[in-house]
């Protein structure tokens, strides 16, 4: 009798970031002990009108939607942007946190027990996450065209810490610089928070430095603003701020398994990529396919297959079935 997918199934998520906050220091005084935060300011401007299909009428008048926006940048006498946040990793990875179905639970338990003790994928899921710390990801459009990107984590087993230039490694693959000792370090250290039991974790601070130049630009998350047109910026105590969520979003920009890969996505169950209008793992590629297979033991399941399947174990979610 095959396994069948339960009405109620969940997994924590074994990755957890804290929201980043956004500093402003000169490049040559990086280490500056109180840096100062970097403020959320509004801009009260005036555009022309830009929007498809507007009336001819209308076209000559001012925007609306971009008065009274936000705006985050450096100080003028600050040439570097400084994100600071920290990540958890969290063992236990496979084991559900609900699930309405033993038999169910039990072939997961099956499955990543073969995982981890006959495989290396739990090696290469840490060795791609602290890859995406590596090359400063989780900077998105902070990371575009700085002079230099300095990443530095540190751990309470590497109190010293290991740097990182950014630029030394790809967005596009893993391979460029793979055997970096510090990256080797950093996946170690991400591979024994993951293959631990329910009491342990590993806690990484991530401090990345991006020379911008005096007075520049900063990108902080932009909040969801229902029902209003006006950009808000995030910020955390009069700071700006990156989400969480999207921080972590980068961290698993690692599945580059799904069918005509040209470069790595979030791992998601149906691969979507929102600022693209794509779902990459539609049918038959997707988590819930994937799932089963693996769990039925089927033929056709490849290492990266399962490699997938398990990096959305370690995302977490809710990914039970309908129910009677």
């Amino acid at each position: 009798m095959s396994i069948e997918l339960p009405s109620v199934l969940s997994f924590e998520r074994k990755l957890e970031t804290s929201d980043a906050l956004m500093y402003a220091v000169n490049w040559g005084d990086k280490e500056m002990l109180k840096p100062p935060s970097i403020p959320i300011k509004k801009r009260q401007n005036r555009s022309t009108q830009s929007a498809y299909g507007i009336d001819d009428a209308k076209k000559s008048e001012p925007n609306p939607v971009s008065s009274d926006s936000d705006d985050a940048n450096l100080p003028h006498d600050r040439d570097t942007l400084k994100v600071c946040f920290s990540l958890r990793v969290i063992g236990n990875v496979g084991k559900p946190f609900a699930c309405n179905a033993p038999k169910f639970e039990a072939a997961v338990s099956k499955l990543l027990k073969t995982y981890k003790e006959t495989s290396k994928g739990l090696k290469l899921l840490a060795f791609r996450y602290a890859y995406n710390i590596a090359n400063g990801r989780f900077l998105w459009r902070n990371r575009v065209c700085a002079e230099k990107i300095l990443i530095h984590a540190k751990t309470e087993d590497v109190p010293e810490g290991l740097s990182f230039n950014a630029y030394d490694f790809s967005l596009n693959d893993f391979d460029k610089n793979a055997d970096h000792t510090d990256l080797q370090r950093l996946a170690k250290i991400i591979y024994e928070g993951l293959k631990a039991g329910d009491s342990s974790f590993t806690f990484v601070e991530v401090d990345a430095y991006v020379k911008l130049g005096n007075g520049q630009h900063v990108f902080p998350s932009q909040e969801m603003n229902m029902g209003e047109k006006k950009k808000v910026l995030f910020q955390l105590n009069k700071c700006a701020a990156i989400h969480n969520v999207k921080i972590g979003n980068a961290i698993r920009t690692i599945d580059n398994w799904y069918k005509k890969a040209d470069f790595p996505i979030a791992v998601e169950p149906y691969g979507s990529v929102t600022q693209m209008g794509q779902a990459y793992r539609k049918s038959k590629d997707d988590l819930y396919t994937l799932m089963l297979d693996c769990l039925n033991e089927k033929e056709n399941v490849s290492d990266e297959d399962k490699n997938f399947v398990v990096a959305n174990f370690i995302r977490g979610g809710v990914f039970g079935g309908k129910g009677d």
